[in-house]
């Protein structure tokens, strides 16, 4: 299967060149200077909420959409569903579209929760012997109880959704459009949802599902959008979308490429960014590979490295640091805990070395490293160089913990 562009046609729900643009004016009286007087000069400044979005999904394929807040997930599923106007691009769906965006959204609080089925299913085309039938399966689905006939005004967010829900997948929609209900709620109307929006795959139904759970992203879509300030950042594999946008959550957009290109010079005198010392210096340190940086659970990440010294140095001890790009200090080892010794360095001589992370046991994300050089004490630092060799980790499968340690099932009966 193509993760960029399906192959089924017609396609389901097809968006063409989408954008939005909102009028921002900085003081009240600018609106009313921009109806008088907008012929002459504009009171206003352009806002791009989305620019040129264009995707497509086939009947049955469920899509997540990831971003970060104020990436335009939301805007964009308010045009989809009808309830904002576009500035420019075309929206064609060929079906019926059941939407659960923001908490309570289409649900009027004054009514009671048996008369906002009536509405809604109304709104959505089912007639009144249609919503007669299918009364019993949504009020079984919230089980909201007496409260079915209480205002809504008077239920709790985790009631809200359950009735929106059920409203929503009960009604047999052609694609169902779903905005982060599923962080409301406990853990088993969570499950009794999961458990519907499975049967609703199983019946060839569409979902354009947004969520900031990357895990049921991984776990249930066929592909996924990354949104990013307005525009589509990556279509694809939804392991490898939200892994990228994980990484990129955590402080960097994959691995910085100014900082890999330092951290892979070879040993050719060039310079090294590093912690300045008159005891010695870094000639060299990037990773022992061909290509790119990227590597995966069991694969051994050699760094190489080469010290210079200006004093004689006997029993140099050098140690590695690996950081998460968030900061988080992940490993910090030296050879000293692996009883491996350096001969002696005279000075203004280099000695070179080569550390390996045997078999990786770090998790999905992007990792920075740097080296140091101390006495055989750990007391004097001889030099030390700045976070610059960068690399990525990445898993073809979901996965969510911070290491991939290697673990032995056994079945008992």
């Amino acid at each position: 299967m193509s993760f960029d562009n399906p192959v089924v046609d017609p396609p389901l729900l097809e968006v063409r060149g989408l954008s939005k643009v909102y009028r921002i004016f900085d003081r009240p009286g600018d609106r009313l200077k921009q109806i008088l007087f907008g012929g002459f000069k504009r009171y206003y400044r352009d806002y791009s909420a989305l620019e040129d979005i264009s995707f497509s999904i086939a009947k049955g394929e469920t899509v997540g959409i990831v971003g970060r807040n104020g990436a335009g997930k939301s805007t964009l599923l308010q045009i989809l569903t009808g309830t904002l106007q576009e500035t420019a691009g075309e929206v064609a769906i060929n079906g019926r579209v059941a939407a659960l965006l923001e908490l309570g959204s289409g649900i009027n609080p004054e009514l009671t929760g048996r008369e906002n089925v009536r509405l809604l299913t109304a709104i959505l085309g089912l007639d009144d012997a249609e919503t007669r039938d299918r009364m019993p399966a949504i009020l079984a689905f919230a089980e909201l109880g007496e409260f079915i006939d209480q205002p809504v005004k008077s239920y709790s967010s985790g009631m809200y959704v359950r009735l929106a829900f059920s409203i929503a997948t009960c009604v047999d929609p052609d694609l169902l459009i779903v905005d982060e209900a599923l962080s409301v709620g406990d853990v088993a109307f969570r499950n009794k949802c999961m458990r519907r929006i499975n049967e609703l795959r199983a019946k060839n139904v569409s979902i354009l599902f947004v969520s900031h759970d990357l895990s049921t992203l991984q776990m249930i879509c066929d592909r996924a959008i990354w949104l990013n300030d307005g525009r589509v950042k990556a279509i694809g594999n939804p392991v490898q979308i939200t892994q990228d946008f994980h990484a990129f959550m955590l402080g960097g957009d994959g691995p910085d490429e100014e900082a890999v290109a330092r951290g892979s010079l070879a040993h050719a005198g060039s310079s090294v960014p590093q912690q300045i010392t008159e005891h010695g210096e870094f000639t060299s340190f990037r990773l022992r590979v061909v290509g790119g940086a990227e590597f995966f659970p069991g694969d051994d990440i050699a760094f190489e490295f080469a010290l210079r010294v200006t004093e004689d140095v006997d029993g140099v001890v050098f140690g590695l640091s690996v950081y998460r790009r968030d900061g988080d200090w992940i490993i910090g080892q030296t050879n000293k805990e692996s009883s491996v010794v350096w001969m002696p360095v005279s000075a203004n001589e280099t000695t070179k070395g080569v550390v390996t992370l045997k078999s990786t046991v770090l998790g999905p994300g992007e990792y920075v490293a740097a080296i140091a050089a101390y006495s055989a004490d750990l007391s004097f630092l001889y030099a030390m160089t700045e976070l610059n060799v960068c690399f990525s980790v990445r898993v073809a499968y979901p996965t969510w913990g911070r290491i991939i340690h290697p673990i032995v099932w056994e079945p008992r009966g």
